[in-house]
């Protein structure tokens, strides 16, 4: 067996240690060198993966030598490709080694594009990315559509089940109740109780009505009174409706047996929104009295008034009306003015609520002994349901 002689060996060890410390070298105008792994040439650049900067992006119009230790598919200005491996000869002639026509010499200013023979080619790769993130988008522009559109079909799903509940069961309605009272120099007791039911429909309202408010002090009694009524609403139009009320009222103190009012009229929506609404009306009527000395008024009336509801927030509701009474027979001298004033705050529990309101009547022609002005402060709680 021939041992190998020293030169071979000289020879093994050099070709080892050169093809260890190989890498594709990029010398630029300047005399700049730059060693590391060739990415691409595309678009007028230069990219190098160095070990010192990672990629590194080079103007290619400054590059004046380029070699590399393997084959690259090279696309010329001509559009002629070729597979070879970038070289300088002893010449100092750029070549490309290892093609299919053998070596051919190469100026490195008629390289267009250069890239790995297993890669596509950087333009077309570029435009492949772009297309791609345009896909990403339109499918994350797609998720966030179906997402609003899901949200917004499960509101109007729930507003429309909402509707149908109360298609289905219209009727809602509320216990208020209250007492007052005191000891020691004065002893008082009041109560007051009022029930109120509300049915609503895509046309219609009715609100009905029955109130009890009673109070004594040091044994005498000071209020009993006794309020009812129910009124009626019917759309004509989305801002005009046609409205009945009939009121009635037993006032001890007033000696006032009985008081009926009766009466028809048109009103106008001139603000219908969730949160506020604002309508008058204005029509006839007929009020009855009957007081506790036996005598009785009769009277054609007129009606005029307005009604006010407010929701401020989810924690304040305020409410206000105003209702004229004027008589046919003698409309400045007697008339009946009632007005309501309060407000509504949510407690802890639900449906529950604490009410405070005035509410105040004025009659331009009482019974005898009566006051003209009657006007009553309550702070209730609340039940509602619906």
């Amino acid at each position: 067996m021939n041992k190998p002689s020293l030169r071979t060996l000289f020879l093994l060890i050099s070709s080892t240690f050169t093809t260890s410390i190989m890498a594709d070298q990029v010398v630029l105008d300047d005399g700049s060198l730059l060693k590391g792994t060739l990415k691409e040439v595309a678009n007028g650049q230069l990219v190098i993966n160095t070990a010192f900067a990672d990629d590194v992006t080079i103007d290619y119009s400054r590059v004046s030598k380029l070699t590399t230790d393997e084959k690259f598919l090279i696309e010329l200005n001509s559009r002629d490709r070729i597979v070879g491996q970038l070289s300088v000869n002893a010449n100092g002639q750029h070549t490309l080694t290892n093609t299919a026509f053998g070596t051919v010499n190469v100026d490195p200013a008629n390289i267009r594009s250069v890239w790995a023979t297993d890669a596509h080619k950087p333009q077309v790769a570029a435009v492949e990315q772009e297309y791609q993130q345009q896909i990403d988008d339109i499918k994350v522009s797609n998720e966030q559509e179906k997402e609003a559109l899901k949200a917004d079909y499960d509101q109007a799903l729930a507003a429309i089940r909402l509707e149908r509940d109360k298609l289905r069961d219209p009727w809602s309605g509320s216990l208020a109740f209250g007492v007052a009272g005191a000891s020691g120099n004065t002893k008082r007791f009041g109560a007051q109780g009022r029930g109120e039911l509300h049915r609503e429909t895509d046309m219609e309202r009715m609100d009905m009505y029955l109130e009890v408010n009673y109070q004594k002090e040091d044994g005498e009694q000071t209020v009993n009174e006794k309020l009812a009524g129910v009124a009626l609403e019917r759309d004509i139009t989305e801002m005009w409706f046609a409205r009945g009320t009939a009121d009635f009222e037993i006032d001890d103190f007033e000696e006032l047996d009985l008081r009926a009012i009766a009466t028809a009229s048109l009103g106008r929506f001139f603000i219908r929104e969730d949160d506020l609404k604002f309508k008058g009306f204005a029509g006839v009527g007929y009020r009855f009295e009957s007081y506790s000395d036996g005598s009785t008024e009769k009277d054609p009336t007129g009606v005029l008034g307005y009604d006010v509801k407010y929701r401020m927030n989810s924690h304040l509701k305020l409410f206000h009306d105003f209702t004229y009474y004027p008589s046919f027979s003698s409309p400045g001298k007697n008339y009946l003015v009632v007005t309501n004033f309060g407000g509504e705050m949510p407690l802890a529990q639900d449906n529950w609520k604490l009410r405070a309101s005035v509410r105040s009547q004025y009659n331009s022609m009482p019974a005898p002994d009566a006051e003209k002005t009657d006007t009553s402060y309550q702070m209730n709680l609340v039940y509602d349901w619906e």
